[in-house]
Protein backbone atom coordinates (compact mmCIF):
# COMPACT_ATOMS: atom_id res chain seq x y z
CA UNK A 1 0.00 0.00 0.00
CA UNK A 2 3.15 2.42 1.08
CA UNK A 3 4.28 1.34 -2.62
CA UNK A 4 1.00 2.07 -4.49
CA UNK A 5 0.56 5.68 -2.77
CA UNK A 6 3.88 6.56 -3.69
CA UNK A 7 3.33 5.81 -7.12
CA UNK A 8 0.07 7.18 -7.21
CA UNK A 9 1.57 10.33 -5.53
CA UNK A 10 4.41 10.69 -8.36
CA UNK A 11 2.09 10.67 -10.99
CA UNK A 12 -0.16 12.92 -10.08
CA UNK A 13 2.41 15.21 -9.38
CA UNK A 14 4.24 14.62 -12.67
CA UNK A 15 0.61 15.22 -14.44
CA UNK A 16 -0.85 17.94 -12.73
CA UNK A 17 2.19 20.06 -10.87
CA UNK A 18 5.04 20.01 -13.15
CA UNK A 19 5.85 22.20 -16.28
CA UNK A 20 8.07 19.60 -17.58
CA UNK A 21 5.51 17.09 -18.63
CA UNK A 22 4.74 18.99 -21.18
CA UNK A 23 6.81 19.25 -24.46
CA UNK A 24 7.14 19.70 -28.52
CA UNK A 25 7.08 16.85 -30.60
CA UNK A 26 9.51 17.75 -33.67
CA UNK A 27 7.98 19.05 -37.28
CA UNK A 28 5.51 16.70 -39.16
CA UNK A 29 5.46 17.04 -43.01
CA UNK A 30 3.32 19.80 -43.11
CA UNK A 31 5.70 21.67 -40.91
CA UNK A 32 3.72 22.02 -37.99
CA UNK A 33 4.29 21.79 -34.11
CA UNK A 34 1.56 20.12 -31.69
CA UNK A 35 2.69 19.68 -27.98
CA UNK A 36 2.12 16.58 -26.42
CA UNK A 37 1.74 15.00 -22.80
CA UNK A 38 5.10 12.98 -22.16
CA UNK A 39 3.91 9.26 -21.07
CA UNK A 40 5.78 8.56 -18.32
CA UNK A 41 5.69 4.84 -17.72
CA UNK A 42 4.55 4.06 -21.60
CA UNK A 43 8.62 5.58 -22.27
CA UNK A 44 9.63 1.61 -22.37
CA UNK A 45 10.60 0.07 -25.69
CA UNK A 46 9.92 -3.64 -25.82
CA UNK A 47 13.41 -5.56 -27.06
CA UNK A 48 12.80 -8.91 -27.83
CA UNK A 49 16.21 -11.22 -27.70
CA UNK A 50 17.83 -10.36 -31.38
CA UNK A 51 17.03 -6.58 -30.81
CA UNK A 52 18.98 -7.33 -27.78
CA UNK A 53 21.83 -8.14 -30.11
CA UNK A 54 21.54 -5.69 -32.18
CA UNK A 55 21.46 -2.67 -30.01
CA UNK A 56 24.24 -3.88 -27.59
CA UNK A 57 27.15 -1.17 -27.13
CA UNK A 58 24.35 1.10 -28.76
CA UNK A 59 23.09 3.96 -26.95
CA UNK A 60 19.71 3.25 -24.84
CA UNK A 61 16.86 3.40 -27.31
CA UNK A 62 14.08 2.76 -24.33
CA UNK A 63 12.99 6.09 -24.97
CA UNK A 64 13.04 6.36 -28.66
CA UNK A 65 10.46 8.33 -30.94
CA UNK A 66 9.40 6.10 -34.01
CA UNK A 67 8.12 7.91 -37.19
CA UNK A 68 4.57 6.41 -38.52
CA UNK A 69 3.72 6.88 -41.80
CA UNK A 70 1.56 10.28 -41.53
CA UNK A 71 5.16 12.03 -40.31
CA UNK A 72 4.28 12.17 -36.32
CA UNK A 73 6.13 11.08 -33.74
CA UNK A 74 5.03 8.08 -31.86
CA UNK A 75 6.59 6.07 -28.42
CA UNK A 76 6.81 2.40 -27.89
CA UNK A 77 5.51 0.83 -24.95
CA UNK A 78 5.76 -2.67 -23.23
CA UNK A 79 3.28 -5.21 -24.24
CA UNK A 80 1.27 -5.92 -21.11
CA UNK A 81 0.72 -2.29 -19.88
CA UNK A 82 -0.38 -0.54 -23.20
CA UNK A 83 -3.82 0.87 -23.47
CA UNK A 84 -6.30 -0.07 -26.41
CA UNK A 85 -5.92 3.60 -28.11
CA UNK A 86 -1.89 3.64 -27.42
CA UNK A 87 -1.66 0.22 -29.19
CA UNK A 88 -3.66 1.57 -32.13
CA UNK A 89 -1.90 5.15 -32.57
CA UNK A 90 1.12 4.77 -30.22
CA UNK A 91 0.64 8.16 -29.13
CA UNK A 92 1.37 8.65 -25.49
CA UNK A 93 -1.63 10.53 -23.39
CA UNK A 94 -2.08 11.36 -19.21
CA UNK A 95 -5.17 8.35 -19.47
CA UNK A 96 -2.51 5.70 -21.51
CA UNK A 97 -0.47 6.54 -18.07
CA UNK A 98 -3.45 5.44 -16.04
CA UNK A 99 -3.78 2.10 -17.81
CA UNK A 100 -0.31 1.21 -17.27
CA UNK A 101 -0.68 2.66 -13.61
CA UNK A 102 -3.73 0.06 -13.12
CA UNK A 103 -1.47 -2.51 -14.41
CA UNK A 104 1.34 -2.23 -11.87
CA UNK A 105 -1.80 -1.91 -9.01
CA UNK A 106 -3.04 -5.04 -9.69
CA UNK A 107 0.56 -6.62 -10.26
CA UNK A 108 0.67 -5.28 -6.70
CA UNK A 109 -1.52 -7.03 -5.35
CA UNK A 110 -1.20 -10.44 -7.04
CA UNK A 111 2.62 -10.89 -7.55
CA UNK A 112 1.58 -12.18 -11.39
CA UNK A 113 2.65 -10.55 -14.45
CA UNK A 114 0.49 -8.78 -16.67
CA UNK A 115 -0.11 -11.77 -19.09
CA UNK A 116 0.36 -15.71 -17.86
CA UNK A 117 0.69 -18.54 -20.47
CA UNK A 118 -0.18 -21.85 -19.69
CA UNK A 119 0.69 -25.13 -21.53
CA UNK A 120 -2.40 -26.78 -22.62
CA UNK A 121 -2.29 -30.81 -22.94
CA UNK A 122 -5.54 -30.70 -24.54
CA UNK A 123 -5.01 -27.60 -27.58
CA UNK A 124 -1.45 -28.68 -27.66
CA UNK A 125 -0.46 -25.02 -27.48
CA UNK A 126 -0.35 -22.14 -24.67
CA UNK A 127 -2.96 -20.05 -23.85
CA UNK A 128 -2.90 -16.92 -22.46
CA UNK A 129 -4.41 -15.27 -18.95
CA UNK A 130 -4.94 -11.71 -18.87
CA UNK A 131 -4.61 -10.38 -15.05
CA UNK A 132 -7.03 -7.43 -16.12
CA UNK A 133 -9.48 -10.29 -16.39
CA UNK A 134 -8.42 -12.74 -13.37
CA UNK A 135 -9.19 -9.49 -11.47
CA UNK A 136 -12.68 -8.81 -13.47
CA UNK A 137 -13.56 -12.09 -12.74
CA UNK A 138 -12.84 -12.10 -9.18
CA UNK A 139 -15.18 -8.61 -8.44
CA UNK A 140 -17.54 -9.79 -10.91
CA UNK A 141 -17.69 -13.42 -9.91
CA UNK A 142 -16.02 -15.36 -12.90
CA UNK A 143 -14.22 -18.25 -12.94
CA UNK A 144 -10.80 -17.39 -12.03
CA UNK A 145 -8.22 -19.61 -13.83
CA UNK A 146 -8.32 -22.82 -12.57
CA UNK A 147 -11.43 -22.17 -10.11
CA UNK A 148 -14.98 -22.73 -10.37
CA UNK A 149 -15.97 -19.04 -9.33
CA UNK A 150 -18.54 -20.55 -6.94
CA UNK A 151 -16.93 -18.94 -3.97
CA UNK A 152 -18.08 -15.98 -2.45
CA UNK A 153 -16.30 -12.56 -3.61
CA UNK A 154 -13.85 -13.07 -0.41
CA UNK A 155 -12.83 -15.49 -1.19
CA UNK A 156 -12.24 -15.50 -4.64
CA UNK A 157 -10.36 -12.16 -2.94
CA UNK A 158 -8.14 -13.97 -0.96
CA UNK A 159 -7.08 -16.99 -3.74
CA UNK A 160 -5.89 -14.02 -5.83
CA UNK A 161 -3.80 -11.77 -3.91
CA UNK A 162 -0.55 -12.43 -3.77
CA UNK A 163 0.48 -15.90 -1.54
CA UNK A 164 3.16 -14.24 -0.03
CA UNK A 165 0.63 -12.36 2.01
CA UNK A 166 -0.75 -15.39 3.69
CA UNK A 167 -3.68 -13.98 3.78
CA UNK A 168 -3.08 -11.51 6.36
CA UNK A 169 -4.51 -8.37 4.81
CA UNK A 170 -7.87 -6.16 4.85
CA UNK A 171 -10.27 -7.78 2.42
CA UNK A 172 -12.47 -4.56 2.33
CA UNK A 173 -9.64 -2.22 1.21
CA UNK A 174 -7.95 -4.83 -1.16
CA UNK A 175 -11.15 -5.30 -2.96
CA UNK A 176 -11.66 -1.43 -2.80
CA UNK A 177 -7.71 -1.52 -4.37
CA UNK A 178 -8.64 -4.04 -7.09
CA UNK A 179 -11.64 -2.08 -8.30
CA UNK A 180 -9.98 1.30 -8.66
CA UNK A 181 -7.44 -0.38 -10.28
CA UNK A 182 -9.77 -1.83 -13.00
CA UNK A 183 -11.34 1.32 -12.97
CA UNK A 184 -7.77 2.95 -14.23
CA UNK A 185 -7.98 -0.03 -17.32
CA UNK A 186 -11.31 0.65 -18.79
CA UNK A 187 -11.17 0.16 -22.47
CA UNK A 188 -12.75 3.83 -22.93
CA UNK A 189 -9.74 6.09 -21.98
CA UNK A 190 -12.76 8.94 -21.44
CA UNK A 191 -13.98 6.32 -18.67
CA UNK A 192 -10.56 6.27 -16.84
CA UNK A 193 -10.07 8.72 -13.53
CA UNK A 194 -7.25 10.71 -13.55
CA UNK A 195 -4.34 10.58 -11.45
CA UNK A 196 -5.74 13.26 -8.83
CA UNK A 197 -8.64 11.41 -8.11
CA UNK A 198 -6.75 8.05 -8.33
CA UNK A 199 -4.15 9.30 -5.40
CA UNK A 200 -6.55 10.40 -3.54
CA UNK A 201 -8.25 7.02 -3.20
CA UNK A 202 -5.27 5.42 -2.49
CA UNK A 203 -4.86 7.76 -0.22
CA UNK A 204 -7.44 7.03 2.07
CA UNK A 205 -6.90 3.04 1.55
CA UNK A 206 -3.54 3.47 2.61
CA UNK A 207 -4.46 5.02 5.79
CA UNK A 208 -7.30 2.17 6.12
CA UNK A 209 -4.65 -0.37 5.59
CA UNK A 210 -2.22 1.07 8.42
CA UNK A 211 -4.91 1.11 10.81
CA UNK A 212 -6.29 -2.64 10.18
CA UNK A 213 -1.97 -3.38 10.39
CA UNK A 214 -1.87 -1.74 13.81
CA UNK A 215 -5.08 -2.40 15.56
CA UNK A 216 -3.53 -6.17 14.29
CA UNK A 217 -0.74 -6.42 15.72
CA UNK A 218 -0.04 -7.86 18.86
CA UNK A 219 1.87 -6.11 21.43
CA UNK A 220 4.97 -7.79 22.15
CA UNK A 221 4.00 -6.81 25.64
CA UNK A 222 1.27 -9.93 25.96
CA UNK A 223 1.49 -13.11 26.07
CA UNK A 224 0.10 -15.20 23.96
CA UNK A 225 -0.79 -18.94 25.07
CA UNK A 226 -1.65 -21.25 21.93
CA UNK A 227 -1.45 -24.63 24.83
CA UNK A 228 -4.75 -25.66 26.05
CA UNK A 229 -5.27 -24.29 29.70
Amino acid sequence: MQVAADLADGLDYVHNKTAQLCGEAPENEVGEKKKKKKSVLNEIREISEEDGDELQGKEDRSKELKRSNSGSMQFEGVRGYMSPEFQASGIPTQKSDVYAFGVVILELLSGEEPFKYKYSKSRGDFTRTSLIETAKAVIDGGVVEDGEGREGRDGRLRRWIDRRMKDSFPVEVAEKLVRLALECVHVEEDKRPDMSRVAGKISKLYLASKAWSEKSRISDQISVSLAPR
